[in-house]
């Protein structure tokens, strides 16, 4: 988590920038590679923490969608672009087995895989791509795209929202608040992959 803490920290000191330091998160944690490496969800939750205790204003939020769906854009088209070679990018060079449970993952929700791909962290970015790569039309992708970052983001701010409510801005609370918080994201989002692979009943 200490990557979030950075950030956090650095968003804290300058809240005038939360805007557009949350949409290169965002953005940063849509596009597959960096994905890997930078915890979106968790950091658009502890930004939620620091929006509920008052200390940086709500209006990063759009900034933060937009990124999202300019990630999962530039994901998608990478993967018209570089088909199944895109698993031969350096960070998911080490990890084969991300972008074979995109593939499970969109094969068995189709449509629907974009917005559960959302709040499953890791599978994110891969997603997008897989569904180039799986002959998706743009247009169908980008409808999804754009309704999945617009519930995502104001999920994840809403999760660190409503603790951070309760947590005055000088608060010794609101540090650990803004650990608390991020790393049971984590743990949601871990549960969401899990529960993935269960068949599904109709």
């Amino acid at each position: 988590m200490s990557l979030v803490q950075q950030i956090t920290t650095l968003i804290h000191a300058h809240s005038s920038l939360a805007g557009p330091l949350s949409f290169v998160v965002a953005f940063s944690g849509c596009l597959v590679g960096t994905n890997l490496v930078v915890p979106a969800g968790a950091i658009m939750t502890a930004m939620g923490v620091l929006t509920g205790a008052g200390v940086i204003s709500w209006t990063f939020g759009p900034w933060a969608a937009c990124g999202a769906a300019l990630g999962m854009s530039a994901s998608y088209t990478l993967g018209l672009r570089f088909g199944p070679r895109i698993q031969n990018i350096p960070l998911l060079r080490t990890r084969p087995a991300i972008i074979r449970r995109a593939r499970t993952l969109f094969e068995r929700y189709g449509f629907a895989a974009i917005l559960i791909a959302y709040f499953s962290g890791p599978l994110r970015a891969p997603t997008a791509s897989v569904a180039a790569i799986s002959g998706m039309r743009r247009e169908k992708f980008e409808a999804a795209n754009i309704v999945s970052s617009l519930v995502w983001t104001p999920c994840a701010i809403g999760i660190g929202a409503i603790p951070g409510a309760m947590i005055e801005p000088n608060s010794h609370w609101l540090p650990i608040g803004l650990v608390v918080v991020p790393a049971v994201t984590v743990g949601i989002s871990a549960a969401i992959m899990f529960l993935r692979a269960r068949p599904v009943r109709w």
